[in-house]
């Protein structure tokens, strides 16, 4: 487990620590899903992107705004994998998203 970054008050940091276990699962249920390989795969991967991101909105926020918008925006870019998953998936929002907010997590 990565050590809690100082200055964020506990409730942010155990926002930041369920986020990045959140994210964890969701991916882990994405790699799991992708495996079933076309056509049928396709609406999994996509199911698990959704599930994911839902996942996140229930779970993760807190008075910190700019770990706020990092929570959104790691579960937009999972919303947005889930809808174009069938065409061209492209991970990068997804990562640089996920970059986000581990640095919104360990601002001081």
């Amino acid at each position: 487990m990565t050590p809690a970054p100082a200055g964020l008050d506990e409730t942010t940091r155990k926002t930041c620590a369920t986020a990045e276990t959140d994210i964890s699962a969701a991916l882990k249920e994405v790699a799991e899903a992708e495996k079933i390989g076309p056509p049928a795969g396709h609406s999994a991967v996509s199911a698990q992107y959704t599930a994911g991101a839902a996942t996140l909105y229930t779970h993760a926020f807190t008075g910190s705004d700019e770990v706020n918008g990092a929570v959104k925006g790691v579960a937009a870019a999972m919303t947005d994998l889930a809808d174009s998953w069938a065409r061209a998936p492209d991970k990068a929002d997804l990562t640089a998203a996920r970059d986000k907010l581990k640095a919104a997590c360990a601002a001081d």
